[in-house]
């Protein structure tokens, strides 16, 4: 394993946005079923565990030969099923993004082991190497400040990579499936079922952090799937409410 307690990860720059027209957000809550629905997109960016959810048929097919970044937390489980399945190589993920910024608390827990910097640059190991990068601080603004363990975050990893769809890329529209607000009780995931682990008030949260980023980018077009219940009027967001 190598050791990444030395260095520091870097920040992407805002000026240096991504240009791509359809950028798609895939969580793993149960309406990721309905992600052969999706238009073709320029950039799939993956959130948090997804070891089972890649070895599902329609999910692969979707996924495979396509541009895909990574969204993923400290959490040390997080990557391992991924790694051990071969999922970073088979798919080619491109960049890590850890849904923090440098002020987040410490970047060297969980599975921080994975990461090690090179001539200045950090890299993420999980079978090949990857570029790694922490969110800029222009994300502080859209960010709450309701955990104590951080002076600013976003509701969840989920919420973090919605973020970063919208702030970090040129994207003209903007796709999120697979995050269901935690509202299908019968089950939480597509794939596997851990404890969700959030309270009502933190769906709540994801909602209003959603809709915020919404509310500020009248000029992107955003579509959600979700089985969760999102009401809005902003001409912007069409939300397409399927089977939980």
């Amino acid at each position: 394993m190598v050791d990444g307690r030395n260095g520091k990860l870097k920040t992407e720059k805002n000026g240096g946005r991504i240009k791509m027209k359809k950028v798609a957000v895939i969580c793993r809550g149960t309406s990721l079923d309905y992600i052969d629905e999706l238009p073709e997109m320029d950039l799939y960016i993956l959130v948090n565990r997804f070891g089972h959810e890649l070895e599902v048929p329609k999910v692969k097919k979707t996924l495979e030969g396509k541009e895909i970044y990574h969204v993923m937390s400290r959490v040390g489980p997080e990557p391992l099923l991924m790694i051990e399945r071969g999922h970073y190589k088979k798919f080619d993920i491109k960049k890590m993004i850890q849904p923090y910024t440098k002020h987040m608390g410490d970047p060297n827990s969980g599975n921080s082991y994975l990461y090690k910097e090179i001539d200045g640059e950090r890299f993420f190991f999980g079978g090949k190497q990857i570029p790694a990068f922490l969110l800029g601080d222009h994300h502080i603004e859209h960010m709450h400040n309701y955990q104590s363990r951080y002076p600013h975050h976003y509701p969840s990893s989920g919420n973090a990579g919605f973020a970063y769809g919208t702030l970090d890329t040129d994207a003209t529209d903007v796709y999120l499936i697979g995050m269901d607000f935690y509202e299908n009780t019968d089950k939480f995931y597509y794939a596997d079922d851990p404890a969700s682990g959030f309270s009502p008030e933190d769906c709540a949260r994801m909602k209003e952090s959603i809709l915020n980023i919404v509310s500020k980018f009248p000029e992107k077009n955003f579509t959600i799937y979700t089985c969760g219940n999102v009401e809005t009027d902003l001409e912007n967001c069409k939300v397409i409410k399927v089977g939980g």
